[in-house]
C-alpha cells in the first residue's frame, strides 16, 4: 500500500485494458476455470486425472476428502476391487508438514501426491491476504473466503479450459510431452555447498 502511495496511483483515473489471456483461467467469455480448494486444488486435480488415465476411473461429483488429524491434514483415496490404488493428501500449516517430512524420512509415508502449504487452511490465509473482521474468526472468515471463490467458478473442470487445450494444440503438442516436460516440470536437486554443507535448488 505505501508503494502505491509513493506513486500516487490513481485507480479511478487508470484507464481500464483487457485482460492478458496468456497461461490464465479466464476464458474469452469471462468464465473461471478451477477446482474447490484454498491452494488450487492441485491435488484434486491430479487425483482425477490420475484415476482416469491410470485406472479409467472418470470420477464425478465432489471428491471425498476426510479429515485425519485436523481440518488442515485430509486424504482422499481411490479403491479398485476393494484395493487402494490412490492416495492423496492436502496438508496445511507447518505442524502437519513437519509430521510429513518425518514420515518421508522413515521411509513410511504411503502417500502417491501430498499438496503442501505452510500457511494453516493454505492460500486463502497466506500472507497480505484478506484480515477477519472484528468478531469474526479465522476459521469463519477462511469459510466465507471459500464459499465466494466457488460462486465464481462457473467451470470447475482446468483439463476443458479452451485456453490450456490451444496452448498444447499450438505449442506444448500433448500432456507429458518433451516439450512440455522442458517448458513445465520442475526438478529438484542437492546443491552441495562450500561448508560441506547441502541445501535443495528447483531447476
Amino acid at each position: 500500500m505505501s508503494i502505491l502511495q509513493l506513486k500516487a496511483a490513481d485507480f479511478k483515473a487508470l484507464e481500464e485494458s483487457s485482460l492478458d489471456k496468456m497461461l490464465t483461467n479466464v476464458d474469452e467469455e469471462g468464465h473461471l476455470y478451477g477446482v474447490p480448494g484454498s491452494s488450487g486444488g492441485y491435488a484434486e486435480t491430479v487425483f482425477r486425472y490420475a484415476a482416469k488415465m491410470l485406472f479409467g476411473k472418470n470420477l464425478e461429483g465432489k471428491l471425498n476428502f476426510k479429515t485425519i488429524r485436523n481440518s488442515d491434514f485430509r486424504e482422499v483415496v481411490l479403491e479398485v476391487e476393494g484395493k487402494t490404488v490412490l492416495k492423496f493428501a492436502l496438508c496445511y500449516g507447518f505442524q502437519n508438514l513437519q509430521n510429513i517430512v518425518r514420515k518421508v524420512k522413515m521411509q513410511k509415508c504411503d502417500y502417491h501426491f501430498v499438496e503442501v502449504m505452510a500457511c494453516p487452511a493454505g492460500c486463502l490465509n497466506g500472507g497480505g491476504q484478506i484480515k477477519p473482521k472484528s468478531g469474526q474468526s479465522p476459521k469463519e472468515l477462511i469459510q466465507s473466503l471459500e464459499t465466494i471463490y466457488m460462486e465464481n467458478v462457473l467451470a470447475a473442470d482446468p483439463f476443458q479450459n479452451p485456453l490450456v487445450k490451444s496452448l498444447y494444440d499450438e505449442w506444448l503438442e500433448q500432456p507429458g510431452s518433451e516439450k512440455a516436460k522442458r517448458h513445465l516440470h520442475t526438478e529438484y536437486h542437492p546443491v552441495v555447498l562450500e561448508n560441506g554443507g547441502a541445501c535443495h535448488e528447483t531447476k
